[in-house]
């Protein structure tokens, strides 16, 4: 799985309609960027399929990535959405989106790490940045 593009969707405190639309602003992937509480973290990915129709779901968290003594992400905030994956003979490239809410479940900073998986397909890559 590959991290293809991140997106801060930032509230846009002027306007108290439901829902608030916000103004995207692109990032680099793998750069650190800081969020505010009630933004919006869209991370879009691309991954590689081969095999059964199969429902997963897509998840993204963002947490702490400790490397000792084994690498794990104390995750933060969490979010996830269901997709499917249609049966396919050979590899597929596909391309989804998802995204998650930034919270005061996290102080504010940039020292946390950003990780996107496919629950029932780990073949599928655990990418961190």
């Amino acid at each position: 799985m590959t991290i293809t593009g991140i997106e801060v969707i930032r509230r846009n405190p002027g306007v108290a309609v439901m829902p608030n639309p916000g103004v995207a602003l692109g990032v680099v992937a793998g750069e650190k960027v800081e969020l505010a509480y009630g933004d919006t973290l869209r991370v879009n990915v691309s991954f590689d399929y081969r095999g059964g129709a199969m429902k997963t779901t897509l998840e993204v968290a963002i947490g702490k990535l400790h490397t000792f003594p084994t690498y794990w992400l104390e995750v933060l905030l969490e979010n996830g959405v269901e997709i499917d994956l249609p049966e396919s003979l050979e590899f597929t490239t596909y391309e989804r989106s998802i995204e998650i809410s930034i919270t005061s479940d996290i102080d504010p900073g940039t020292d946390y790490d950003l990780s996107v998986s496919l629950r029932d397909y780990r073949e599928a890559g655990h990418p961190t940045e």
